[in-house]
């Protein structure tokens, strides 16, 4: 562990702006994306119960309030997971941050799989793009495009995932450490239910690589999310305590 990183324990209450984009459903039987994992992490990230399908999703999330600071975040989820006696549960596979402080504490408690990746936002008459790049590194490896549909976006209502109940439980194994000093490890499952509530708004995403892609298959998969998603402004984001298995 980084000792110039400071620790941040569960829970944590942050604040800021949600876009979610829906994924068709992965067949049980069908690959994972090339760049759903990071090299080091996809044999632990793969393991423990049965892909259960279902739909996946990408988030995009940038937080004005953190227990370490305002910070961006990128997130790949394939779909759900089944567990005997537990029920099914999403697991994130693909996660950057800007802040190592959320890297190592995300990885700490509660076993998310976060590395550190550099955002580059902007605005323009076409909508609001996000890039997303290695460190040290020019081309990136994400990009999209938000858009406000006319009329629809003008639309917003308060909501919250609370009233979808444990449907967006998220479990995730236990993690390597790699040799950046804020990519620890642990030996532990974590369970988490995450609850988001703000002002949701219909928006529409476009690919921004070339071709109209996404993800480049490599820090991040080549998938096609549904051309509308949502978007939840003065969010906040409740991560509580995980609840901690030894096994599965």
């Amino acid at each position: 562990m980084a000792d110039d990183i400071p620790v941040a324990p569960a829970p944590w209450i942050l604040k800021g702006t949600s876009w979610t984009f829906i994924l068709s459903g992965l067949s049980t039987t069908t690959s994972f994306p090339a760049g759903f994992s990071a090299e080091f992490q996809t044999e632990a990230l793969v393991e423990g119960g049965q892909f259960a399908g279902g739909f996946g999703g990408i988030l995009l999330v940038s937080y004005s309030e953190s227990p370490v600071g305002p910070y961006d975040e990128l997130i790949y989820l394939p779909g759900k997971w089944k567990y005997a006696g537990k029920g099914e549960a999403f697991r994130i596979t693909r996660i950057y941050v800007s802040s190592k402080a959320s890297t190592m504490n995300g990885r700490r408690n509660w076993n998310i799989p976060k590395q550190v990746a550099n955002f580059q936002w902007s605005e323009s008459s076409s909508g609001k793009t996000v890039s997303v790049f290695h460190p040290g590194e020019t081309t990136p490896f994400f990009k999209a495009t938000i858009q406000s549909i006319p009329l629809v976006s003008a639309i917003s209502c308060p909501t919250s995932t609370g009233i979808l109940g444990k449907w967006c439980t998220v479990f995730q194994p236990p993690i390597p450490a790699s040799s950046a000093p804020e990519e620890v490890g642990t030996d532990k499952w974590a369970a988490l239910l995450p609850v988001l509530k703000g002002n949701a708004r219909i928006v529409k995403v476009v690919g921004a690589l070339e071709g109209g892609k996404f993800g480049d298959g490599k820090g991040f998969p080549d998938v096609m999310p549904w051309s509308t998603g949502m978007c939840l402004e003065n969010a906040t984001i409740d991560f509580g305590n995980p609840t901690i298995y030894d096994s599965v």
